[in-house]
């Protein structure tokens, strides 16, 4: 192992409950029936796709950005005031840090608001950069996604480690040959047998991890 790559909400933050029911929230705000099944499209999308996917297939009077923006506002005391990190985070990147293993955060949230929290809880220091789907252009279900962290890392994908709590993310980053640590989260815990499938090592918090196993 010479780097880690880390998703941010579900696996880093303990942020997921705020997005479980953002959007369906959020259409109900604007007088927007939301349909049952929103939520499983939305789920492999960034914020940005994912107005898109609502422009699309529902009646809104907003453009995607203006229901972006309106989102994020939502989102940004969160974000800015709230969001804490999941148990035993910040031991593990010490520990990873104190080994020389690089790292990296590869998110689908907006740049913004990544530094927004990551800044506040005082963990930015830990990582090389920040890759965001909006940034880059590529959703985390595209395992061009991952692709391009890997070129910026300059490593083997053999060499690197994602640490993930989403089934698209995990399979993604398999399609790409890295390694996969799955981390357990309420709002995946229905793909847990279909995360388990895929990833090379699951956990239910960074305490269960045996950094002189991963390889």
């Amino acid at each position: 192992m010479k780097a880690a790559i880390f998703d941010m909400d579900g696996t880093l933050l303990d942020s997921m409950w705020v997005w479980e029911d953002l959007a369906d929230e959020y259409l109900l705000s604007i007088g927007v029936e939301p349909p049952f099944d929103l939520r499983e499209h939305l789920k492999p999308l960034s914020l940005l796709d994912g107005c898109y996917y609502v422009k699309e297939n529902l009646s809104v009077d907003k453009t995607p950005e203006e229901m972006n923006k309106d989102m994020e506002e939502i989102l940004e005391k969160y974000y800015r005031e709230r969001f804490q990190l999941k148990p035993y985070v910040k031991e593990t990147l010490e520990l990873l840090k104190n080994k020389g293993i690089r790292m990296c955060v590869a998110t689908a949230t907006d740049d913004r608001l990544v530094e927004m929290a990551l800044g506040r809880i005082g963990i930015m220091d830990y990582f090389e950069f920040i890759q965001t789907s909006n940034s880059c252009g590529i959703g985390k279900k595209d395992p061009k996604f991952f692709q391009i962290a890997i070129d910026k890392l300059n490593l083997a994908p053999n060499d690197i480690f994602v640490f993930e709590d989403a089934v698209h993310c995990v399979i993604s980053a398999k399609n790409c040959g890295l390694n996969v640590v799955a981390i357990a989260d309420e709002s995946a815990k229905d793909d847990v047998e279909e995360i388990k499938k895929y990833a090379d090592l699951y956990i239910n918090d960074f305490s269960e991890l045996d950094l002189e196993k991963l390889k």
